[in-house]
């Protein structure tokens, strides 16, 4: 059997589903691709699977990933933390990931930053990727449907700083939690910036550096700083 369809037989056993390798891996590939998928398989159950509250399959968690407050998570099989990725799940309602989850290399998923604002809740549907160096900041409710994908450098928020009184520093005036939702089928790209309180549409695009401040329909095209719809899928 030719690496390739012992690849392809892997992927399928791992994320329930067929998948065509076109490439024609050398020996040399392949052991390096099945050496680093078989450390992180391995570190994943012992360092990661074993604290989750619930889990199904296996888990990945390459060199330097990292998991905090692992009883608040629950995760479907083909869970993925690259190198150096980052899940803070301290939080009121914990964290629920699908099936065929990846966290990219250093991006970072925080529930909380200061123990006096404890996040709400984080809800990730199936087949959702995670680029390098995202950042979701769960603060209050975030929802991310089915099938998203999130290029680089991708942050999301949910929470606003209270700035009224100018007697009072900003850090201690608190904040305001808004719910932040992203509808299933959509692509986000490079450096994109969601604020709190938005809903992204199903089937959405949001081009490369935009800054999203108010909702966006359903299959629409949006670039631009602050984000303005420039066409519809379905038209």
């Amino acid at each position: 059997m030719s690496s390739k369809r012992i690849i392809e037989k892997l992927f399928s056993i791992v994320k329930k589903e067929d998948a065509e390798i076109k490439y024609d891996f050398s020996f040399r590939e392949f052991s390096s691709i099945l050496f680093d998928k078989g450390y992180a398989a391995i570190r994943g159950f012992f360092f990661v699977k074993l604290f989750l509250k619930k889990s199904k399959g296996i888990v990945f968690a390459a060199k330097g990933s990292k998991i905090q407050f692992g009883h608040k998570i629950s995760v479907g099989s083909g869970f993925n933390m690259m190198e150096y990725a980052t899940l803070n799940a301290l939080s009121y309602n914990g964290v629920e990931i699908g099936n065929n989850f990846t966290l990219g290399k250093y991006a970072i998923i925080e529930c909380t930053g200061v123990l006096r604002n404890v996040g709400n809740s984080l809800k990730i549907g199936h087949n959702v990727g995670i680029n390098h160096y995202c950042f979701i900041g769960v603060r209050g409710n975030i929802v991310i449907g089915d099938n998203v994908i999130f290029g680089p450098r991708v942050s999301i928020f949910s929470e606003n700083h209270v700035f009224k009184n100018l007697k009072i520093p900003i850090k201690n005036q608190g904040v305001i939690k808004k719910d932040t939702y992203i509808g299933n089928d959509v692509w986000i790209g490079a450096s994109v910036s969601i604020m709190p309180g938005v809903k992204i549409g199903n089937g959405c695009v949001i081009a490369a550096g935009s800054v999203v401040t108010k909702d966006i329909p359903d299959y629409s095209v949006v670039a631009g700083v602050p984000a303005q719809i420039i066409k519809n899928r379905k038209a």
